[in-house]
């Protein structure tokens, strides 16, 4: 009996962004309509996270610790929540903004936008984890970017190597609460520093707002082939690029004015 499958990352961010990878879900599909969905916790990663931003994944109990949950011919309570239902009135408006053209539960999570209300979790296409250098995380760049690095992965369930330590599942949460906390408070001094250095703009009339953000030319050329040729929506392309969907629409509109007077 052939069966497809498919696979992705539960995830949740913190007020810093740092995006944990807490649960890998995988969904398989037979060719007579069954079906079956299996969550399998990182609980190394869940138990860096904070009840501020995660409060457990809807209709899991996690206190069990178990390996694996298993739904069998079962929709659980995390995809029902989320998917809409073949008898939405918009079912297919829906489908179709998503660049779908029948319902895969997963692939339509990753590429939609939508949160549920009753909770911060998304979906993320499913990445093995891996281990990482510290040293080929760029050493050179300042210490809170290079500890954000190291604390990115870390949440994303990777190890790291630093010299002749390892940080893996065994030692992820003592060492991530010390580096944490030393990110926090770089965090806050250059927050410090920057609110300080726009006060004193202020005083001398010299503060004329923040500087809009610079965008990769070829980069957003790239994106907006993929958006123009329906491999994703604007908005994801934003998302993409780190910019707000008006300033996409605006930087598209310079561009093709650019290009028209190319053309003359």
């Amino acid at each position: 009996m052939k069966t497809y499958s498919s696979k992705a990352s539960i995830c949740v961010q913190d007020t810093y962004h740092l995006e944990y990878r807490v649960c890998t879900i995988s969904y398989f599909l037979n060719e007579e309509g069954g079906f079956r969905y299996v969550f399998s916790p990182n609980y190394s990663v869940i138990d860096l996270t904070s009840p501020d931003f995660f409060q457990g994944i809807p209709g899991l109990n996690l206190d069990l610790r178990k390996e694996e949950y298993v739904r069998e011919n079962r929709t659980p309570t995390f995809i029902s929540e989320r998917v809409p239902q073949k008898n939405r009135e918009d079912y297919a408006d829906l489908l179709k903004d998503a660049g779908m053209t029948y319902m895969e539960p997963l692939l339509y999570l990753i590429k939609t936008d939508k949160f549920y209300s009753g909770d911060f979790l998304y979906l993320r296409p499913f990445a093995e984890r891996k281990e990482v250098d510290a040293i080929d995380l760029g050493s050179k760049l300042n210490t809170s970017s290079y500890l954000r690095k190291i604390l990115c992965h870390l949440a994303a369930g990777d190890a790291v190597r630093i010299g002749a330590a390892r940080i893996d599942d065994e030692n992820r949460k003592m060492v991530f609460e010390v580096l944490i906390d030393i990110y926090a408070r770089t965090v806050e001094a250059a927050k410090e520093k920057r609110l300080s250095g726009i006060e004193k703009a202020k005083q001398h009339y010299a503060y004329r707002g923040r500087k809009p953000k610079r965008i990769d030319l070829l980069r957003f050329t790239e994106v907006l082939k993929e958006v123009e040729e329906g491999k994703k929506t604007a908005k994801e392309g934003a998302a993409q690029l780190g910019i707000s969907i008006d300033k996409y629409y605006r930087e598209r509109r310079k561009l093709q004015k650019e290009n028209d007077k190319l053309l003359q």
